[in-house]
């Protein structure tokens, strides 16, 4: 098994892009990589400090991904869902297709809905049409209401592996 794991991203309005992780468990369909930034970024408004270390689960089947943020400090910065189709695990790779909408998750439970207006302009534009974009937004209201079952899931994953101490 490869300890290095290409991350493959498959844009709809956008080139592709691919980044280089570290696998930490790898089980058929599901996979758990990690990845720590080297610089600061921000998705909107939100601000990732140099150093974060994301955890992130993919599972075949899944329509998101769920990235668990922790700063340098080893405090939560929040928790990040990607919406996605078809994510594929193979041994090196994991690839799933963008579905443009993402979900961000503060520490405290508060959730706040990014790149709706990348939806509703792949929507006008006609790279999507309105049924699959309804998917998209009820794939995401599901994923609203059944986070804290999703990140607790995640977490018992992460400490029945050994995985917690990834954090530290």
């Amino acid at each position: 098994m490869a300890e290095s794991v290409t991350e493959i991203k498959r844009n709809l309005n956008k080139p592709d892009q691919s980044f280089s992780c570290r696998l930490l468990y790898h089980e058929g369909s599901r996979m758990v990589l990690s990845y720590r930034s080297d610089r600061p970024y921000r998705q909107g408004d939100i601000r990732i400090p140099s150093g974060t270390l994301t955890l992130a689960y993919y599972e075949e089947g899944l329509p998101y991904i769920l990235w668990k943020m922790i700063g340098p400090d080893g405090r939560l910065v929040g928790h990040y869902v990607h919406l996605c189709d078809r994510v594929r695990i193979g041994s090196d790779r994991v690839e799933y297709d963008d579905q443009l909408l993402d979900l961000w998750f503060f520490p405290d439970g508060d959730c706040r809905v990014l790149d709706e207006d990348e939806l509703k302009q792949a929507s006008d534009d006609g790279l999507i049409d309105g049924q699959t974009a309804d998917r998209i937004r009820t794939a995401a209201e599901d994923v609203r209401r059944r986070i804290h079952t999703i990140m607790a899931d995640f977490d018992t994953l992460l400490d029945s592996r050994g995985l917690a101490q990834c954090v530290s």
